[in-house]
């Protein structure tokens, strides 16, 4: 007789494939895989990069490019809040402040005071998010996200000190070619891109599937 085990095993990984050619044609083929990877290697999670932000009081805080602040302030707030989510989501005893207080600040204050926001909000920490690069186009006529992005954290109830930081370095979407802007529209990619930025940056906080990502580039054109 068969090994139970076996025909169960068998029928799971039938039923994981006969699954991804079903959800291909719906837009959610990277979740499929992803969630057939997690199950196949039998939950490959891998720690957070850091603890820092457990049981704290948090700020998260996006800054958009010196050199485009006013083009990309919209970007950089939506990175910020989507962050503040995930953080909130994932983070074990994390008290995240709102994403519109973080707002009103912003719109009244200097970039060089954001550690005066930690201390208004009577946050015991500040994650300081800093694109560099911020671009959503490869040449004229298609779309491919480009962002350079740099992680700091702060310790308000340490005079502001500087207690862990992270160079995420450059994130593309897609990785290997560009979307026709024909395609869709500009704001429909910019919402993917900030998905993909915001998850990039908010993992290093979290115990996450390292193969989460592997297949990206296959729902760029959803």
């Amino acid at each position: 007789m068969m090994d139970r085990s076996f025909t169960k095993g068998r029928h799971t990984l039938m039923g994981l494939m006969l699954s991804g050619v079903l959800v291909s044609t719906t837009g959610c083929l990277h979740s499929i895989l992803a969630t057939g990877i997690y199950l196949w290697q039998g939950g490959n999670m891998v720690p957070a990069a850091t603890d820092t932000l457990e049981d704290q009081r948090v700020v998260v805080v996006c800054r958009p490019p010196a050199t485009n602040e006013y083009r990309y302030a919209g970007a950089a707030r939506s990175i910020g809040k989507q962050v503040s989510r995930l953080l909130a989501e994932n983070v074990s005893d994390i008290d995240v402040v709102s994403p519109a207080e973080v707002d009103n600040w912003v719109d009244e204050q200097d970039w060089d005071n954001f550690k005066d926001l930690g201390r208004a909000l009577k946050a015991s920490r500040v994650v300081y998010i800093e694109l560099s690069n911020y671009d959503l186009y490869k040449g004229a006529t298609l779309y491919q996200g480009d962002a350079e992005v740099q992680i700091t954290v702060y310790d308000i109830n340490d005079r502001g000190k500087d207690i862990w930081e992270q160079n995420v370095g450059q994130i593309l979407f897609p990785k290997n070619s560009g979307i026709p802007a024909a395609d869709k529209t500009v704001q429909q990619f910019q919402s993917q891109f900030v998905e993909i930025v915001s998850g990039q940056i908010a993992r290093h906080f979290y115990r996450h599937n390292p193969s989460s990502t592997f297949a990206l580039d296959a729902v760029a054109n959803q």
